[in-house]
């Protein structure tokens, strides 16, 4: 078993790049690139392109070693043309939500679609039937909640088409609890959107992993600031790197890690902070565009208070806590033990069943999924879907 400094796997991140280029490159990958030093500050990350892509052509990677970024980005562009390739020919299921509900699968409602659509519960919609890992027999979702980029004849626009719980691993299990870590992820973010209730974690207090990144982003003259909030057992983290000299949203870069290991989503989220300042930098996605518009569409007055709310809740040294501690799980621990022990915690919060989409085997020797919460809050700015679990958690916090 390797423990990995954002990830626990069972197979060293170098060996799992020289396994993954070929799967990557048959999938569509062209180059993997190191982007690091595009940057000061000195954190690992890799960008994929894989030219021909529906979704992104650029993927990046990132982590406390240039094999785990690298490998994290060739692996994005697999899981992204997996589901590309499998999202026509996937059975679709039409069924109206009241006869869901009736067979005794989940209510429409508990997968938390945008509340400005109105939903006919007589008409029939695109479902797809996947395993639930919660013991309830297969599971009924929402064909959007599964298939990216879902066909235009399974697009209701109640959820939208995101990429969140599409997870890859060397086993099954470790693509599983990969991807529930994502949609667990997602769902602090968006509590936290509408009500922060996180802890800002005293630096001195780090263990040497999520030190070291926290140092060099330091060491770069940037701020940063590291949050956590406990969940479902585990640990969520949320980073926000900010640059002085460029004093512009756009330089305000934040990222997210959940885990029920506490260095592991520490690690993840600062990361993932370096990776989007460097995806602006390098100005590799697609979709920056939509940011840079609406920035720029901005007064320089509106730019700087966009700026200055987002530092004072960021920085807010209340409430304060110590990096959390975790003396008492075996060390290693195993995707299955670490996989069987998060879905008793979210069942223990109420959240399910989960779910699984498993792919069809076009990255082997690895594995790719599609894991869904029902439950789960999913809010951003794109999708906003609003559940029941996030108006609940926005009155409690007023």
């Amino acid at each position: 078993m390797t423990v990995l400094s954002s990830s626990v796997r069972e197979t060293a991140a170098a060996d799992s790049c020289v396994r993954a280029w070929p799967v990557a490159r048959r999938l569509g990958v062209s180059r993997v690139a190191e982007t690091t030093y595009l940057d000061r500050i000195g954190i690992p990350v890799c960008a994929a392109v894989r030219p021909g892509a529906e979704l992104v052509v650029v993927t990046a990677g990132k982590g406390e070693s240039a094999d785990e970024a690298r490998v994290g980005a060739l692996m994005e562009a697999v899981e992204q043309a997996v589901a590309e390739q499998c999202a026509a020919t996937t059975p679709l299921r039409w069924a109206s939500p009241r006869v869901i509900a009736g067979e005794g699968g989940v209510r429409l409602g508990a997968w938390c679609p945008r509340p400005e659509q109105t939903v006919d519960v007589d008409r029939a919609l695109p479902w797809i039937t996947v395993p639930s890992l919660s013991g309830t027999g297969d599971l009924a979702v929402p064909a959007e909640l599964v298939l990216t980029p879902c066909p235009a004849e399974a697009t209701t626009s109640l959820f939208g088409s995101t990429t969140t719980g599409l997870a890859s691993g060397n086993s099954h299990t470790e693509a599983v609890l990969h991807g529930l870590c994502e949609v667990l992820e997602r769902d602090v973010t968006s509590l936290m959107s509408v009500a922060d209730t996180s802890a800002l974690i005293d630096p001195d207090t780090l263990p040497p992993s999520p030190a070291q990144l926290y140092g060099l982003i330091r060491s770069a003259g940037l701020g940063v600031w590291l949050r956590w909030v406990p969940a479902y057992g585990g640990h969520y983290m949320a980073c926000l790197i900010d640059d002085p000299d460029r004093a512009h949203p756009l330089y305000c870069n934040g990222g997210y890690g959940f885990h029920p290991l506490p260095e592991i989503a520490a690690v993840r989220a600062l990361a993932e902070a370096a990776q989007s300042r460097l995806t602006y930098i390098q100005g590799s996605r697609h979709d920056l565009t939509d940011s840079y518009a609406a920035f720029g569409a901005m007064a320089p007055r509106e730019r700087a208070r966009w700026r200055d709310r987002l530092l004072t809740r960021r920085s807010a040294a209340v409430p304060a806590a110590a990096f959390p501690s975790d003396l008492a799980r075996p060390v290693p621990p195993c995707p299955q033990d670490l996989l069987v022990e998060l879905l008793a915690a979210v069942a223990k919060a109420g959240l399910g069943p989960v779910g699984v989409h498993t792919f069809a085997p076009l990255a082997e020797p690895f594995h790719v999924v599609r894991v869904v919460v029902a439950g789960a809050e999913h809010f951003t700015s794109h999708t906003r879907r609003f559940g029941a679990r996030l108006a609940a958690h926005a009155r409690e916090q007023r």
